[in-house]
């Protein structure tokens, strides 16, 4: 095994993106930490000019996860994205009924009265890679990729439409099934509409996708939330999800590839 390893390849956060954006992928002997920033910095060397080169970390899939960011720092990266997880646990516990809010599932209605609104809520709220993405896409192209992905098959069933009882939009949240694990639900996307906010909308939101976690026979709902959403991260809490229970925890660092030089 080498020392130490940084390949680059497409990130995936960027998959449909221009190959600009890359990331690395960092290995390294223990106690080599030294390999490991210089691997680090050749593979940035090797990045196209003038590009973002992208190093994630991820505390549940690495132990040594703070040694990472220190390798990453150490070769100038600034962290771009800090996301935490919340899990919430079908203890049969009572979910109160979402009042004021009338909800219909896409697997209804279908995807036409999402798309619109989510493209109006998601502007302002999104976490800031996938901001990132939709300020490079029309709102309806970046909104039809996502459901494409997200909201498919049985997934549909738990992806919720929200309007008051005079039928007055108000946003949206869509819980789909988490691809490591049949038993765990995952928030995909949520919002409120700007002009509904400060309402307590987004807190029945929430139990809207609990009830239909426990209706899909979902024992638990993860939620990854970007740390720089302080309200999203007060609503988590106020639900009953628990970012202590759950070891998921990512750091996404950014640093630019250097501009190639101009020919003489």
């Amino acid at each position: 095994m080498e020392l130490a390893s940084a390949v680059l390849g497409r990130a995936e956060i960027f998959e449909r993106e221009p190959l600009d954006h890359v990331v690395a992928r960092l290995s390294w002997r223990d106690g080599r930490l030294d390999a490991a920033r210089a691997a680090v910095t050749a593979a940035v060397a090797a990045a196209p000019a003038g590009g973002s080169v992208y190093l994630p970390v991820s505390a549940s899939v690495s132990a040594d996860h703070a040694e990472r960011r220190d390798v990453a720092q150490a070769c100038g990266f600034a962290l771009f994205q800090e996301k935490e997880g919340f899990w919430w646990a079908d203890t049969g516990q009572a979910i109160p009924d979402p009042v004021g809010l009338r909800l219909e599932p896409m697997s209804r209605i279908g995807r036409e009265p999402f798309a619109h609104v989510i493209a109006q809520c998601v502007a302002q709220t999104l976490d800031r890679t996938d901001a990132l993405v939709f300020g490079r896409r029309q709102p309806e192209q970046w909104v039809a990729t996502f459901l494409d992905h997200h909201a498919s098959g049985a997934d549909a069933q738990s992806w919720l439409y929200a309007e008051t009882p005079a039928g007055v939009p108000v946003g949206f949240v869509g819980l789909a099934q988490r691809e490591s694990d049949p038993a765990v639900g995952t928030i995909v996307l949520i919002g409120v509409l700007p002009e509904q906010r400060g309402r307590r909308h987004v807190d029945r939101l929430l139990l809207a996708a609990y009830r239909a976690a426990r209706t899909r026979g979902f024992a638990a709902v993860q939620s990854l939330v970007d740390v720089a959403n302080h309200p999203m991260t007060a609503a988590m809490l106020r639900s009953g999800a628990d970012s202590e229970a759950d070891p998921w925890h990512n750091w996404l660092y950014l640093i630019s590839a250097p501009a190639a030089e101009s020919a003489r």
